[in-house]
């Protein structure tokens, strides 16, 4: 899976930082080892031997994840699992909200924006309103996805 140079620097601080995490991949990075002879093989970037080197030297930017799930522990186990059911019920977020938006959208009546009757008025604005405030909340939550 291709990242980024950014995300790769944050992973190799968080593994320096944290070095009995186990990472169930391997970050891997084209041309890193031969920058003499233009290979343009993917390398292993280990994070206490490439670091540094990777923070001064910004010409490597081709990075890709490698699964490794040879020694997987309760941990990581308990880390992918969490990010698979994420996964699933923010997908069931998603269509929750963008069930609320279409159900207070046919509520609403542009012809009562301007309605003289106080309650037909106050119950439209509340429906506009809470509309509004679903889309504002997918919004975020597409964000973060």
């Amino acid at each position: 899976m291709p990242i980024s140079r950014e995300l790769v620097l944050i992973i190799l601080k968080y593994l320096l930082d944290n070095p009995s995490f186990y990472f169930p991949f391997h970050i891997m990075c084209q041309g890193y080892a031969s920058q003499t002879d233009k290979d343009n093989d993917f390398v292993e970037i280990i994070p206490s031997d490439d670091y540094e080197n990777l923070l001064e030297n910004t010409h490597y930017d081709i990075f890709e994840l490698w699964e490794n799930l040879q020694n997987l522990d309760l941990e990581t186990v308990q880390l992918m699992s969490k990010g698979f059911i994420e996964k699933m019920l923010a997908r069931s977020i998603e269509t929750e909200i963008l069930e609320n938006i279409k159900n207070f959208r046919s509520l609403w009546r542009e012809e009562l924006w301007e309605s003289t009757n106080i309650e037909e008025f106050g119950q439209n604005e509340y429906f506009g309103g809470k509309a509004e405030g679903f889309e504002e909340s997918l919004k975020i939550v597409l964000k973060h996805l």
